[in-house]
C-alpha cells in the first residue's frame, strides 16, 4: 500500500513539474494520510527534487534569471520559519496546517476563476443590452428617415399625451444629439516589486518547508509576471530546485529524511522520468482548464480530510 502511494505521488509530482502546476499537492494531502506528516513531507521533498532536475532538463531553454534572483533571497527567511515551525510543531499540528494552507490555496485559485467568470457572465449581458438600445435607436431613426430628410439630429413625433394640446401631432421635433465622450479606463498600478518579491518569496519558503506547498504562492507570482507556460514551467522548476537543494539540510536534521526511505524512492525516479516526459509531449495537447478544475475539486477534497 504505502509503496503504491508513493509511485502515485511520484507521478503526481512529475505532472506538477511538467504539465499542471499545483497537482502535487494532492498527492501530498494524501500522503501525509498513510505515513507521519514528517515524513511525509520529508519523502516528498526527495521526489521532489528528483522532479525538478527532470524537469529542468525538459525545459532546459526557458527559464527568467532575473525573476530568481529578486525571489530567492527571500526564500531563505521563509524556509527559516517554516524549519522553526517543524521544530515545536508535532504531527498533528503539521497535517492541520498542511490541510489548512491547501484550503487557502484552493481559495486563493479559486476566486480569480469565479470573479472571470462573473465579469464575463456581466460584460455578455452588457453587450446584449447595448445590442438592444443600437437596434431600438436604429427603427427610431429608420421612422425619421420616411418622414424627412436627413438633417443630422434625432428626431421623434409627439403623442397626444406629449402635446400641449393633448391631441396627437404629426410635427417632428428635433432633438440634439447627445454628445458621447470615450471613457478613459485607467490601469490600475502596479505595485513595487520589491515587496512584492518579499512576500511572494518569504510565503513561498515557509509553505514548502512546512508542506511542500509553495507551489500555489508561485504560480500566483509567475502568472503576474505574465510568463508562458514553458517558461513557467523552466522558471519554476529551477527556482524550487534552489529551494529544495535549500531545504535539505534541515529535512535531514529534523529526521524527515531517513534511509529506510531510500528503496522507494529510488523506485520511484522511472515513474518521475516517464512523467515528466509524457507531460512535456502532452502539455500543448490537453484541454489545461479541465484538469485545473479536477484538481481544484480533488485538492479540496483532500484539504477537508486533513483537517477532521
Amino acid at each position: 500500500m504505502i509503496w503504491l502511494a508513493v509511485m502515485l505521488v511520484a507521478a503526481l509530482i512529475a505532472l506538477d513539474k511538467s504539465l499542471l502546476p499545483g497537482a502535487a499537492i494532492l498527492g501530498i494531502g494524501a500522503l501525509a494520510n498513510i505515513i507521519p506528516a514528517k515524513e511525509a513531507t520529508g519523502v516528498t521533498l526527495a521526489l521532489i527534487i528528483i522532479a525538478d532536475w527532470t524537469a529542468i532538463w525538459a525545459f532546459r531553454k526557458n527559464v527568467d534569471r532575473k525573476t530568481l534572483r529578486r525571489l530567492l533571497p527571500n526564500v531563505v527567511v521563509g524556509v527559516v520559519l517554516g524549519a522553526g515551525f517543524l521544530f515545536v510543531a508535532d504531527d498533528t499540528v503539521t497535517r492541520r496546517v498542511i490541510g489548512a494552507i491547501i484550503l487557502v490555496f484552493v481559495t486563493w485559485n479559486v476566486a480569480p476563476m469565479i470573479r472571470r467568470y462573473l465579469r464575463e457572465r456581466t460584460n455578455a449581458r452588457t453587450a446584449a443590452e447595448n445590442t438592444i438600445a443600437d437596434n431600438t435607436v436604429a427603427d427610431r431613426t429608420d421612422g425619421a428617415d420616411a418622414a424627412g430628410p436627413d438633417t443630422g439630429v434625432a428626431t421623434e413625433y409627439l403623442t397626444a399625451a406629449d402635446s400641449p394640446s393633448g391631441t396627437a401631432s404629426t410635427e417632428v421635433v428635433s432633438v440634439p444629439p447627445t454628445e458621447v465622450t470615450p471613457t478613459e479606463t485607467a490601469l490600475p498600478a502596479a505595485g513595487p516589486r520589491r515587496t512584492k518579491g518579499i512576500l511572494f518569496g518569504t510565503l513561498a519558503g515557509f509553505t514548502t518547508m512546512v508542506a511542500n506547498a509553495g507551489g500555489p504562492v508561485t504560480s500566483m507570482y509567475f502568472m503576474t509576471e505574465g510568463f508562458s507556460v514553458r517558461l513557467f514551467l523552466g522558471t519554476t522548476a529551477w527556482f524550487y530546485l534552489i529551494i529544495n537543494l535549500v531545504k535539505l539540510p534541515f529535512s535531514l536534521g529534523l529526521g524527515m529524511i531517513t534511509t529506510s526511505w531510500l528503496p522507494m524512492i529510488a523506485a520511484s525516479i522511472p515513474v518521475i522520468i516517464a512523467t515528466v516526459a509524457v507531460g512535456r509531449w502532452a502539455s500543448g495537447r490537453i484541454n489545461r482548464s479541465v484538469f485545473n478544475v479536477l484538481i481544484v475539486i480533488l485538492t479540496l477534497v483532500t484539504g477537508v480530510m486533513l483537517l477532521v
